[in-house]
């Protein structure tokens, strides 16, 4: 795995020959992009002048789109594959940027019960830290909301969803959403969350810190509280203080799912008109491949309880 701390020796000796490489096919792409729209705008409004009409300045238009269009998707394509995977391969797991965390598993995590009109992902990361079988990717769920008669499409997450074997066994459901009601609301904010009907029982916990940030719902109320042990509560609230995000946790049928809220798009190739050897850009992403490792360390997932193997 590569750490973060070594991150600027990884990207001038391993990263940075790829990206020169990647960057100069790029360049070429630009280069023919503009002679030939030069080219094809110069010879259509040399037809305009000789009162050709407009169709053929569309043709060149529509020309020029699907051929910057097919070297876009064959851009992405060599640097998630060259570059992305480098880095996620560097932390000791496997990559493919084409699939995703499926449907069915983020439904079964039942972080978010709102019924899904569009679902998307991509990146799918893969693999096994210490004893812990772990799998992400960036997932964004719609749902499409009526507003007499326009309908327009709302957003339910965007970010990444993160699975991870458990290290304790346990048969029910428990549910960590980010708290806002008791937080604001104090007591009543309770009775809000008491009155909850889509969710299982309220469960109270002796933590009065993980209270202010998380609400917890759970088919079992000492199962709950067998999962949520004073330790695990803890790193909890400092994973959430270390990503600045409101975080949701499930644990269902001895995984741990987590939801983890970033409103952009993870991963992503730059524009095939800038330069790809952006350091900053490069930086970002390792951030978030460390973040995804680390949660292992930080939950101490490593750590088997009892019959656990």
């Amino acid at each position: 795995m590569q750490p973060v701390e070594n991150f600027q020796s990884f990207y001038n000796t391993t990263l940075r020959p790829k990206l020169k490489k990647i960057d100069a096919q790029r360049q070429a792409i630009v280069d023919k992009i503009k002679l030939y729209g030069a080219v094809g705008i110069g010879g259509g409004l040399v037809l305009l002048f000789f009162k050709a009409g407009m169709f053929p300045l569309i043709i060149v238009g529509a020309g020029l789109y699907f051929f910057y269009q097919h070297h876009a998707k064959a851009f992405r394509e060599t640097y998630k594959q060259n570059v992305i995977r480098t880095m996620i391969t560097a932390a000791g797991l496997t990559y493919d940027h084409n699939s995703r965390i499926q449907q069915s598993e983020y439904e079964k995590s039942k972080l978010f019960l709102k019924k899904i009109n569009r679902y998307y992902g991509d990146d799918y990361v893969s693999g096994v830290v210490g004893k812990t079988a772990i799998r992400f990717s960036e997932v964004f769920t719609q749902y499409e909301q009526n507003n007499g008669d326009e309908k327009t499409l709302e957003t339910i997450f965007r970010g990444i969803l993160f699975i991870a074997d458990f290290n304790k066994e346990f048969a029910g459901e428990t549910i960590v959403l980010p708290d806002v009601s008791e937080s604001a609301l104090g007591g009543f904010g309770s009775f809000l969350q008491s009155l909850n009907y889509a969710r299982p029982q309220l469960v109270k916990l002796e933590d009065p810190d993980f209270e202010k940030n998380f609400v917890v719902y759970g088919t079992d109320q000492v199962e709950a509280r067998y999962i949520l042990s004073p330790a695990l509560m803890q790193r909890i609230v400092e994973f959430k203080t270390r990503t600045a995000a409101r975080v949701s946790l499930s644990f269902i049928d001895s995984h741990v799912y987590i939801a983890i809220p970033i409103n952009k798009n993870l991963f992503e190739a730059p524009s095939l008109f800038k330069s790809i050897d952006n350091y900053k850009q490069l930086s970002e992403y390792n951030g978030y491949i460390q973040m995804c490792v680390n949660i292992v360390e930080l939950l101490d997932l490593n750590t088997r309880i009892w019959s656990k193997d």
